[in-house]
């Protein structure tokens, strides 16, 4: 430890700065955004406040606590595979993401607590769902359910915020969500693994537009119906290729159509402002994972 110490500290700032960002994989931070407002509105709360801004902050913090702990949790692994990763390479200490670990979920829960016991309760859960997944996901064939999960629980607490009574638009854009999730994680899975033949996860990532005509037949949301089918299939396809096949860059693509997926989600919950954030959302997203790697 004290060889990788002194790596640590002989690393310049920016040096160290970019470590860090790209531990937290700070370009999908957005997309967490984006949950919380379809999320809050949902639940009511259709103009972002207070509340809603604390809550995004939390669940960035949550975001940003576990993709800290599962470099930590893979750095054996990382060693071996993928030596410029901010801890193998020293640009980031070890002792310094266990800190950052501890202090954004501490602060994260403190602003929980600020807006109310029940999504206090339902982050405690989704910090629990957070490290069962980093410390169990690489050997675990269920890990794609677990990954959903923490994403649909950041619905929920946004949604406890301002509703006691889980609503039938929250259980099903919240499924949705995590079947979205999970095709992605599945697919992502497939990256260093044989090709993917079946079409199942590409399915499950569509079904949100599905959802989203039976629900609002309307020309007015044509639009934003045909940006998410048409990105979907877009990013999806480099999956299936025959030549140029890139899992990668479907992955980073589809982990910004979640903010899309939100975008439909608020435009049922009828809030016009979060639409336009969830898209300044999407499109952030793909900006910051031209310098910043998603995955």
């Amino acid at each position: 430890m004290s060889s990788e110490r002194t790596l640590h500290y002989l690393q310049p700032c920016p040096g160290r700065l970019r470590g860090h960002l790209a531990l937290a994989r700070v370009s999908n931070s957005p997309t967490v955004v984006s949950n919380v407002l379809a999320g809050a509105a949902l639940g009511g709360a259709l103009q972002p406040d207070g509340g809603v801004v604390a809550l995004a902050v939390a669940m960035v913090l949550f975001y940003t606590a576990g993709m800290y702990l599962n470099d930590l949790c893979d750095y054996a692994i990382d060693v071996r595979e993928r030596p410029d990763r901010p801890l193998p390479s020293g640009s980031v200490s070890r002792n310094a993401a266990v800190i950052a670990v501890v202090a954004f979920f501490a602060v994260g829960s403190a602003l929980l607590w600020l807006v109310g016991p029940a999504p206090f309760g339902t982050g405690l859960l989704l910090i629990g769902v957070i490290v069962v997944y980093d410390l169990w996901h690489k050997t675990n064939p269920l890990s794609p359910l677990v990954m959903a999960a923490a994403r649909a629980l950041v619905y929920v607490t946004a949604f406890t915020a301002f509703s006691s009574v889980f609503s039938r638009s929250l259980i099903t854009w919240a499924s949705l969500l995590f079947l979205y999730v999970v095709g992605l994680t599945y697919i992502a899975k497939t990256e260093t693994g044989p090709r993917l033949t079946g079409y199942w996860p590409a399915a499950l990532i569509a079904l949100p537009a599905i959802a989203f005509v039976v629900e609002t037949p309307s020309f007015n949301t044509l639009p934003l119906l045909l940006l998410f089918a048409g990105w979907v299939a877009y990013s999806t396809s480099f999956v299936y290729r025959a030549r140029q096949r890139s899992v990668g860059r479907a992955i980073g693509y589809l982990i910004a159509g979640i903010a899309l997926l939100d975008a439909l989600a608020l435009a049922i919950a009828g809030s016009v402002v979060g639409v336009v954030l969830a898209l300044i959302a999407f499109g952030s997203t793909l900006f910051f994972q031209r310098y910043i790697r998603g995955t």
